[in-house]
């Protein structure tokens, strides 16, 4: 029999992810993206992706997600230049409360799931992050 009332559907992801893949990012909390990244056995070389270097803790490496005078074709360029330079990096994208999200010309989902690395979208609180699963490494 034909069901006939609509499904309800949660807009948000169900299903933590295990580790982060190549053009599927993931989201974490500042405190749970350190907890996860101590459990690994070999820790990544981690850029923050921010409006300010004073935000890099961690031992993690600053990359600029804005700049005064630079468009955002420019800010995008830089990222595809860093993901040259550093292939085997991870990138964490810094959307915490507060911080100027980056400048892209494209919408940033896109931008994030077009680079072929392992992304991270570091949020203030784990409530409605829609656009990515959560980083939750298995117990």
């Amino acid at each position: 029999m034909r069901r006939t009332e609509p499904l309800d559907v949660d807009d948000s992801w169900q299903h933590s992810l295990p580790m982060p893949m190549p053009n599927q990012p993931v989201y974490a909390t500042e405190l749970n993206l350190i907890e996860q990244l101590d459990k690994l056995s070999i820790v990544p070389r981690v850029f923050l992706w921010t409006d300010s270097e004073r935000r890099c803790t961690h031992g993690w490496e600053f990359l600029a997600s804005v700049r005064q005078g630079v468009p955002p074709q420019g800010i995008e360029a830089e990222l595809i230049a860093w993901c040259g330079q550093y292939p085997k990096a991870w990138l964490v994208v810094d959307l915490r409360d507060g911080v100027i999200p980056p400048s892209t010309t494209r919408p940033l989902a896109d931008v994030l799931s077009s680079i072929e690395r392992q992304v991270i979208v570091m949020v203030s609180s784990g409530a409605n992050n829609s656009d990515w699963p959560q980083w939750q490494l298995p117990l």
